[in-house]
């Protein structure tokens, strides 16, 4: 049918853009669809972990506010007892010096507690005594009728979970740490009165001349109030700033609790999700977004498209969902399907209508493109033609297909065959021609590869020799080659540099005039160059600029057609040998602690059988329990008589011996536990500087006389740096850090008189290289290398028997580099003072 190649053309022309057109709008468009399905996700799932660390960061930011307000009213209620206990401290000392009768004292204290009122008259001061078993109240503020009464109401069993007399509870924490705070239920005042129990912390401390109990508290509502506060403006910020994201034209984001009420949502915030169901499966559609963040995080439904379209439930929508379990909110990011395919449909039928405009020009130009071919084809047919009549023989190409082909490959069929023949003779004359030609260029050309060959080579044994000798100088060893009679052959950098002599002066000299040290190495050579061994000798100490180094030495033979020696190797290894020195050390301190671990855990047993045995001991000789009384009185026994015994043989002095003695030993195993383990403490941002003047605060308050110092009359110089940091640690653990440091300083101290440099600490702190740098220096006698080397070791101490455990320094080392990854060191020498230097991250 199509045997004319015009008509092939055209046909080809309109087939090719049609299949084009058809491959291109099918793929591009589903290419595009699935691009900006793919891209879409992933805008919603970076929209919904943005979300979620935002949502976390507020969560961690209330967690934060709520902590601070309380660790906040703590610290309130702690300087109020701090006044208070001034005010009773204030009178007592009137009363020592008679001014005041005690009772006056006590009068007037009572007065001026009774008339301390806080936070809008809520707060208020009270007084027990500590009376066992349970104390007498001595005076209460809101609740009088309490005053002179024993504090044993079961009404009072509200701290430590609704199981213990809270009154007990405040004299069992003063008896044991002088002050600290208790948990308890108690009634509110408010204008209408008392209310029911409500949550309250109090901070309690004893007065121990008069034994006072002072305390007071905070309600817990009040915290919380404020806490709600703080969370209801989160929710505010995360419903304003999520409104205006949008995911497409009409996606958004939104957020729902467990509960399935709408938190954040541009249309129902507010609502709860039991009253919007899936039209398409008629569940809850909070239910299968909960289920979905437990799968593939992903739900697809029909759903109203507001703010034209609510209620309609006719547009399909794509939803992701994760949860956020601190909270049980559900961050849902949603998008409608149909937005995601409009680009693809809009692209294919762009493509389509551009497809149409190309495949009329593709034919108008394939129209005139055929006449133009098939016009010369025929022309050209009609010329083969006639070289054929003219006895041209035919040629072997197969005729066949359309008109026009069919005769021109009869033409060409032809012309092959002439032009054959004619390549044949002149590929014989041509090939006479060219070896005349070659064996005359052969000898000339061999001759010059072999001049070329030549400089090639002598230009490399001049790059190898040059490579040879920066590889030799650029090793960091001392390289030396030495003959059968001493002298130098081979001469490095490294021996340049050790010795000052450049190679040019030591080449050909005698090893021992270039190189001393060495030269004591020549006999030992020798006997490696007639037995051919290597020889090695490794850390051989040698003073370079009146300081010990250490140096691996090595001698290699040297044998060669015409050479006879040795190469001698000096390796500095200094740094190695010290390197190995502080691992060993380490190694030890680890060992130690893992040692120290269990001896602690076994020996605390029996240390808590001694201490309860010898206060077992002291409560059953006191004439304060009743049931003491009561045995002493069957038998016949006065407890009187029994008292002035034991004081008397001073058995009372030996259980407190036996008590002291057992404390300062669990004391010790506390820390070998703090030293062989990680501690839990929570850390926080902290100013450096505060924690060190709250440590210098409670070192003012350390003084001795069996120590032979008074912390009071040592001269404190603080160096502080502006605009320091903030740091992230644990502040207790600082805290005792700064005071072991800062009672060593002292006790080093005491040990030295000099009237011309008194005692004086410095304290420097400041910012270097991302740390906070803290030095503790002291001008005492300082300490000798040795000493410094085992500073930090376990139970390595300097200070006489029974003063110092040998822990205090191994636990400040651990706390700042195992528990917050900073470091410490020490530089000290003798007759120079000490500093001590620790590091902490900055908090960035």
């Amino acid at each position: 049918m199509f045997k004319s190649m015009r008509a092939i053309i055209l046909l080809f022309v309109a087939g090719l853009v049609i299949i084009t057109t058809a491959g291109i709008t099918f793929f591009a468009q589903r290419e595009v669809t699935n691009s900006v399905y793919q891209s879409e996700y992933n805008n919603a799932q970076a929209l919904i972990d943005s979300t979620l660390l935002n949502v976390s960061n507020e969560y961690q930011s209330l967690l934060f506010f709520e902590k601070a307000i309380l660790e906040n009213r703590k610290g309130e209620l702690k300087d109020i007892i701090g006044i208070a206990y001034a005010a009773v401290f204030l009178n007592y000392e009137k009363y020592k010096q008679g001014t005041l009768t005690e009772k006056e004292a006590k009068t007037l204290s009572l007065e001026q507690l009774k008339n301390m009122r806080y936070d809008n008259w809520v707060g208020y001061i009270w007084i027990n005594d500590t009376g066992k078993p349970v104390p007498s109240m001595i005076m209460h503020t809101t609740l009088p009728e309490l005053d002179g009464k024993i504090l044993d109401d079961p009404r009072f069993n509200t701290a430590s979970g609704n199981s213990k007399n809270l009154f007990v509870a405040s004299r069992d924490i003063c008896e044991e740490k002088g002050a600290g705070y208790v948990e308890y239920l108690w009634p509110k005042p408010s204008p209408a009165g008392l209310t029911e129990d409500q949550p309250k912390i109090s901070y309690v401390k004893i007065f121990k001349e008069w034994n006072w109990i002072i305390g007071s508290g905070v309600y817990v509502d009040d915290i919380e109030t404020d806490v709600r506060k703080r969370f209801d403006a989160m929710l505010h910020e995360l419903q304003v700033s999520l409104a205006k994201i949008k995911l497409g034209k009409s996606g958004y984001i939104f957020i729902f609790t467990g509960n399935q009420e709408l938190v954040v949502h541009p249309t129902y915030a507010g609502m709860n999700t039991s009253t919007l169901r899936n039209p398409e499966t008629g569940e809850l559609i909070g239910e299968e977004l909960i289920k979905s963040s437990n799968k593939t995080g992903v739900l697809e439904y029909m759903w109203d498209k507001p703010p034209y379209h609510l209620g309609e439930f006719k547009f399909k929508k794509r939803t992701y969902v994760r949860h956020f379990e601190p909270l049980d909110w559900y961050v849902c990011s949603s998008i409608y399907v149909g937005e995601l395919e409009q680009p693809g449909i809009l692209l294919r039928n762009k493509i389509i209508l551009l497809s149409l405009g190309f495949l009329a020009l593709a034919l108008a130009f394939a129209t005139i493109l055929s006449r133009r071919i098939a016009q010369p084809l025929l022309k050209l047919t009609a010329a083969s033609r006639a070289i054929g009549e003219n006895g041209i023989s035919a040629a072997n190409i197969p005729v066949g297909g359309p008109t026009e082909t069919r005769e021109l490959g009869m033409v060409i069929n032809q012309m092959i065959n002439s032009v054959r023949r004619g390549i044949l003779e002149k590929e014989h004359l041509v090939e006479e021609l060219k070896k005349g030609n070659e064996e005359l260029s052969s000898t000339n050309e061999h001759l010059e590869i072999e001049i070329n060959e030549h400089a090639r080579v002598e230009k490399e044994l001049l790059r190898l020799r040059n490579h040879l000798k920066n590889i030799i100088d650029s090793m960091p060893s001392i390289l030396v080659g030495v003959d059968n009679k001493d002298r130098v052959t081979q001469w490095n950098s490294g021996a340049e540099i050790a010795t000052g002599f450049s190679l040019e002066e030591a080449l050909n000299r005698r090893l021992y005039n270039v190189f001393p040290e060495l030269s004591y190495e020549l006999k030992r050579a020798k006997r490696i160059v007639k037995n051919g061994k290597t020889y090695e000798r490794v850390r051989t100490p040698r003073k370079v600029d009146n300081e010990i180094h250490y140096g691996n030495i090595t001698i290699y033979p040297l044998i060669g057609d015409d050479i006879e020696g040795a190469v001698i190797r000096l390796d500095d290894v200094t740094a190695r040998v010290q390197i190995e020195e502080i691992m060993i050390q380490t190694e030890k301190m680890m060992s130690v602690g893992g040692l120290a671990a269990g001896m602690a855990h076994e020996i605390n047993n029996p240390l808590g059988g001694i201490l309860q045995g010898a206060q077992n001991i002291e409560r059953r000789l006191s004439p304060d329990l009743p049931g003491n009384i009561k045995a002493a009185e069957e038998r016949g026994l006065s407890l009187e008589d029994m008292q002035n015994y034991m004081e008397e043989r001073k058995i009372f002095k030996m259980l407190n011996n036996i008590r002291s003695a057992a404390e300062r030993a669990a004391k010790i195993m506390a820390n070998m536990l703090d030293f062989s383990r990680k501690t839990d403490v929570r850390h926080t941002s902290c100013q450096m500087t505060d924690l060190v003047d709250k440590a210098l605060a409670l070192a003012e308050q350390d003084y001795n006389l069996k120590k032979n110092y008074d912390f009071k009359q040592i001269n404190i110089v603080k160096d502080y740096a502006a605009d320091l940091p903030f740091v992230v640690c644990a502040p207790t653990e600082i805290e005792q850090v700064l005071l072991n440091l800062l009672g060593n300083a002292a006790h080093a101290m005491s040990s030295v008189i000099n009237p011309e440099a008194p005692a004086q600490i410095t304290i420097r702190v400041k910012e270097e290289d991302g740390y906070v740098t803290t030095e503790v220096e002291d001008n005492g006698p300082g300490m000798d290398k040795q000493t410094r080397k085992r500073v930090f070791e376990p139970f390595f101490t300097t200070k006489p028997k029974g003063v110092g455990t040998g822990l205090g320094l191994s636990v400040s080392y651990f706390i700042v580099t195992q528990n917050h990854g900073g470091t410490f060191s020490v530089d000290s020498a003798p007759g120079k003072g000490t500093k001590f230097i620790f590091q902490l991250p900055i908090n960035r």
